[in-house]
């Protein structure tokens, strides 16, 4: 509706604008026409008059005639401007109707949408061509879908033998430094496929909406629990960490879905940290946040998409924070990146549980 008074009221200036317009240039040429039939009927019944008292009479009835025809153009002015609203109002309805079908539809849930039919040609026109490129666009990404799903599943057995194969093979004892060195390169390129093929399944599967049960979740709990098991890694690279984590912080959510956001958001600050950084994790007033320090802001556009990696100093899979903004939008949570004082901030805003 609020676009429809945009529209409207677009025309209602442009209309009064021209009113105006007209009103103001009509006004001296109907002043002059009056005054020249006042003086014809003068002339024509021999109607003399001082000159005062036709000065007089003349200012007086032509500037009531006129006066009255600028009502009348007013009144009529403004019956026409309320009856434009009143059907243009009507006319545009079924387009914002339309509108607002479009803008609630996602494409992740496959449902058809249906416009219906207006009883104006051009709309109907229109929402038929809008329902033939929605339909297309959900049988497309149906497709990708399935694509994913299958190429990733029949992607994992045969990675798996490589894998293991490649282990084998480096336990041997007739390697020497090159060969070993070689095949040590072949199973961190493996490795690699293996977390993006795992990924790509776990994104399919919280888009096929697997993950769908919820329970009451201690935040706060959970997050001390997986400090916990980040602390060899935080050890290993002499990282220093900087927590402020409220107690008795509850979430509605799934616990795997949460426990992999939180610890994608906490390897990606380990990853992009030098030693002696300092990463800084924060859960209080409805938020988490995770800081680690920087040479340059990010990509906040690019930054949350798939295989689109966060930096060229450390490459992961690029799905780590796809996977974050994935489960924040089944949940209902916000994602945001921002740079500030040399330090990446990746913050969730949350819906907490009030006790």
């Amino acid at each position: 509706m609020g676009n429809m008074s945009k529209l409207l009221n677009y025309s209602l200036k442009k209309i009064i604008l021209y009113a105006g317009i007209i009103l103001v240039c009509c006004i001296p040429v109907y002043y002059f026409a009056i005054s020249r039939l006042w003086q014809y009927e003068m002339d024509e019944h021999n109607v003399l008059l001082t000159p005062e008292a036709d000065r007089e009479d003349r200012y007086l009835i032509i500037g009531a005639v006129t006066l009255l025809g600028a009502l009348f153009f007013v009144l009529l002015m403004g019956g026409l401007i309320l009856l434009n609203r009143r059907l243009s109002r009507r006319m545009w309805k079924p387009f914002y109707k339309s509108l607002d079908k479009i803008r609630s539809f996602d494409l992740s849930k496959t449902d058809s949408v249906q416009l219906g039919r207006s009883g104006i040609s051009e709309f109907d026109e229109l929402n038929t061509s809008l329902e033939k490129l929605l339909s297309a666009n959900i049988t497309v990404f149906n497709q990708q879908k399935e694509f994913a799903d299958n190429a990733s599943h029949e992607l994992q057995t045969p990675l798996a033998i490589v894998q293991s194969k490649l282990e084998l093979l480096s336990q041997s004892k007739k390697l020497d430094d090159d060969q070993y060195q070689l095949i040590e390169e072949a199973m961190s390129a493996i490795s690699r496929a293996a977390r993006i093929n795992k990924n790509l399944l776990l994104l399919t599967k919280i888009e096929n909406s697997q993950y769908s049960d919820r329970v009451d979740i201690d935040l706060s709990k959970l997050l001390r629990e997986l400090i916990e098991q980040f602390q060899p890694f935080f050890e290993d690279k002499e990282l220093v960490t900087d927590l402020r984590i409220d107690e008795q912080v509850k979430v509605k959510g799934n616990p795997t879905l949460t426990e992999i956001m939180i610890s994608n958001l906490i390897t990606n600050a380990i990853r992009y940290s030098s030693k002696n950084d300092t990463i800084a994790i924060y859960l209080s007033d409805f938020r988490l946040v995770i800081e680690n320090p920087g040479e340059s802001s990010l990509q906040p556009d690019q930054l949350f998409k798939r295989f689109a990696s966060a930096s060229t100093r450390s490459p992961g899979t690029g799905l780590g924070l796809a996977l974050v903004r994935q489960i924040c939008a089944r949940h209902g949570w916000k994602e945001e990146y921002h740079w500030e004082n040399g330090k990446h901030v990746f913050e969730i805003g949350l819906k907490i549980l009030k006790a």
